[in-house]
């Protein structure tokens, strides 16, 4: 009792920001700590789709623009929001992400931020999250350069 009374001030403190850290650790907006289950799709290029496979997805579609709007031609019966790459987990689009039902197809000029994006919403728990990766870029078949010749080649 006497440890108490000499040490209240300091428990009084302590106490309240201990419950605060544990309350903190186990709510719902921070990251997971689950990094091979959200990683998975990443490795397995499952997070990559085009637009033919978006559209068979079942379930109310959104799509998210990571940059401006002028350059993208898109499905046009889906549900399409524009927001930056530095806004994306303000707590109204976080609220509009979560609430969609179905998947959601990220669309950027640049492949990295859609990557960078996947990789924070799946952090932050959201799932059936797509990058829009075309296959047009993967059919094009390489072809040496003819004019450099194996012989002229020296180390």
């Amino acid at each position: 009792m006497d440890f108490i009374n000499k040490y209240k001030f300091l428990l009084a403190i302590v106490l309240p920001v201990l419950i605060l850290i544990i309350f903190r650790s186990y709510g719902s907006n921070h990251f997971k700590p689950d990094v091979e289950k959200w990683a998975e799709p990443s490795v397995t290029g499952a997070n990559i789709t085009d637009r033919q496979q978006f559209t068979s997805l079942p379930g109310n579609r959104m799509i998210i623009v990571l940059d401006d709007h002028s350059g993208h031609s898109l499905i046009k019966e889906e549900e399409t929001f524009y927001i930056s790459p530095d806004s994306i987990i303000q707590k109204t689009n976080l609220k509009r992400i979560r609430k969609n039902d179905g998947p959601i197809l990220l669309v950027s000029s640049e492949s990295s931020t859609s990557a960078r994006i996947w990789m924070i919403l799946s952090q932050m728990g959201i799932r059936n999250l797509y990058i829009l990766g075309e296959p047009e870029d993967l059919k094009h078949e390489f072809r040496p350069d003819t004019l450099a010749r194996p012989e002229s080649l020296s180390f």
